[in-house]
């Protein structure tokens, strides 16, 4: 079998969340980490707001700068919660690793996470290394918190 066959057969090692549905009510908080070789130009996503108070912040690393954004609209909560849906990431397992054989003989490679809070109190969680859960919806939603960090710093430059 070829180093590219193990990766697509050895993606889903780890237990199903149960989580049967999508859950109800508003996105509070999503966090999302890749690390990997390479240091990019955002990182470590941490997307959150008061249930009570409605107040948000958006955390992020900006290469080795720590960077924290009061107020996120609410859109970038919606959009999140919609790539949660639409991906089915409430079906991801608890963790996604090679075998350990395999594991044990990487040099380089790679560790993600992935949480989601919902005002009903469901939390998702999800975490790997080398291997990612099929689908898009990691990338996607680094894609959505990418933009939005991006989209803070060209603004605070432009001041």
């Amino acid at each position: 079998m070829s180093l590219l066959g193990l990766f697509t057969v050895c993606y889903g090692q780890g237990t199903t969340n149960p989580l049967p549905a999508m859950p109800q009510g508003k996105l509070l908080r999503v966090e999302y980490a890749y690390n990997g070789m390479r240091i990019p130009e955002y990182s470590d996503f941490d997307l959150k707001r008061d249930a009570k108070t409605g107040k948000s912040e958006f955390n992020f690393r900006h290469y080795n700068t720590q960077v924290s954004h009061d107020g996120a609209p609410d859109s970038l909560f919606t959009e999140a919660r919609r790539i949660i849906e639409e991906e089915r990431m409430y079906e991801y397992g608890d963790s996604y690793h090679l075998p350990a054989e395999l594991e044990a003989s990487m040099l380089d490679g790679f560790s993600w996470h992935f949480d989601a809070y919902f005002e009903n109190g469901v939390h998702i969680s999800s975490h790997g290394r080398h291997v990612l859960p099929e689908g898009k919806g990691l990338h996607s939603l680094e894609n959505l918190l990418y933009k939005a960090a991006n989209d803070i710093i060209e603004a605070t430059l432009d001041r």
